[in-house]
């Protein structure tokens, strides 16, 4: 692996492991980032010296969160991972769905409280006026990437 690669790979490791993911998910998600072609949980294990094991949660967790995607060979029975080539999108729409499922939860509490629990019926509707303004904001950011990327001609970034 180049030198600038691996500290690429590195650095992500450590940005994303700030974001709460595991080191090894964000070390996977930059060799992924970076790869034009899919890779095998062996492959991956081996070019980030990490066990097969851990490979395999953490692309998984990256294929829950939408920036990562699972394909097969004819013939092969492994599984590979490549960027999804709508893997920013798939983020952001992956966020709405937990946003969504907040809104509810915080509804449905604030509905449920008894009168005298005023202060906090206000702070649980605040909350879910903020989960219904991060929907509204994710949907028209959404619009206005497919925009640009239709403005860029070529589906990439600029």
């Amino acid at each position: 692996m180049h030198e600038s690669v691996q500290q690429f790979v590195e650095r992500m490791g450590v940005v994303m492991e700030a974001e709460g993911l595991p080191r090894s998910a964000g070390r996977i998600f930059g060799f992924l980032l970076l790869s034009s072609e899919p890779f095998s949980l062996d492959d991956l294990g081996e070019r980030l010296q990490v066990s097969k094991a851990s490979v395999s949660t953490n692309a998984r967790l990256l294929e829950q969160c939408g920036m990562l995607e699972r394909s097969s060979a004819p013939g092969d029975r492994r599984d590979f991972y490549r960027m999804r080539p709508d893997a920013w999108e798939r983020v952001l729409q992956v966020a709405q769905k937990r946003w969504e499922v907040m809104r509810g939860l915080l509804t449905e509490a604030e509905a449920t409280l008894p009168p005298e629990m005023e202060t906090a019926r206000r702070r649980l509707q605040e909350a879910a006026e903020f989960h219904a303004f991060l929907l509204d904001e994710a949907e028209a950011l959404i619009e206005r990437w497919r925009a640009r990327q239709r403005g860029a001609g070529t589906g990439g970034a600029r």
